[in-house]
């Protein structure tokens, strides 16, 4: 019984935490922002409890339809589903046991957020489907990502505004980014299978639009100061940013896989330096 829960655990994704991280920092950013620096305890709680949820359903129902193709790729070969340690029936109960988590916590919060949630979950289903036929699959994933950022804003203010949807554009163009990265390990397996991803998409300027993007993402958030009159600290804090998003763009410059994964991990960094200069703007 001990093997199985470890071996369900990996399909969750829980010894890989770094999409939990990913996932974070932009709700935090919503909670910050959407009260100026002074959020609900419990929403936070109830919402943290959502994304480990909400990200772990989205691994499986990725692993489940992807688990043929995975078992063509290197670096995805001995996903649990793939390589047939764990039943699709087994996947499937778990995924709809997380599911079920989501509805509760949906009950526990506002129903007025129920149409959004079940938009992100619905692009997160889609989501493995669409690399088989859309060329930026990225911008689906971004934007399930990037829903949680409206339900803060409902949740806690009862409305949606303009820092909402910077965030929102923020968050989606920064998951694009971030994600290439990730593809980017995978685009010779990808091409051979004909999978989709932005990295395929860019071509040899994969590393180029990266760097584009998250720049673009940087002056989303000097925006975002601007228009808030945020303190000096919060654009010291995005100065730093901008160190890691040069950083991860010099790292994934050979393109070779395991450094383009550490470019894509390295955006948890990216997303710990926002997050504490919007604290300290706060304080």
């Amino acid at each position: 019984m001990q093997d199985r829960i470890v071996l369900y655990l990996q399909l969750m994704r829980v010894d890989k935490p770094i999409g939990f991280y990913l996932l974070m920092w932009p709700v935090l950013w919503a909670f910050l922002v959407s009260t100026n620096g002074s959020p609900s305890v419990f929403y936070m709680l109830i919402f943290g409890i959502g994304i480990i949820a909400t990200r772990s359903a989205g691994c499986i129902i990725n692993d489940y339809f992807d688990q043929d193709l995975d078992s063509k790729v290197e670096r995805t070969k001995d996903r649990v589903l793939a390589s047939k340690k764990v039943s699709n029936n087994e996947a499937l109960i778990i995924f709809f046991l997380l599911v079920l988590v989501c509805l509760i916590l949906l009950v526990m919060l506002n129903l007025d957020i129920l149409v959004l949630a079940l938009l992100s979950m619905f692009l997160l289903i889609v989501y493995p489907l669409m690399k088989r036929y859309i060329k930026v699959p990225q911008l689906v994933l971004g934007l399930a990502f990037g829903s949680s950022i409206p339900m803060v804003f409902i949740v806690e203010i009862g409305e949606v505004n303009f820092n909402c949807f910077l965030l929102y554009l923020t968050t989606v163009i920064w998951a694009v980014v971030y994600d290439t990265y990730y593809a980017m390990a995978d685009k010779r397996d990808d091409k051979k299978i004909g999978i989709q991803s932005s990295a395929i998409f860019f071509g040899k300027n994969d590393i180029k639009y990266s760097l584009y993007l998250h720049f673009v993402v940087l002056s989303l958030f000097f925006i975002l100061g601007l228009i808030n009159k945020f303190e000096l600290i919060f654009f010291i804090a995005l100065f730093l940013s901008s160190i890691t998003v040069i950083y991860q763009n010099l790292l994934a410059r050979k393109r070779i896989p395991y450094q383009c994964i550490s470019a894509f991990e390295n955006n948890n960094i990216f997303g710990l330096i926002v997050t504490f200069g919007l604290i300290f703007n706060y304080l």
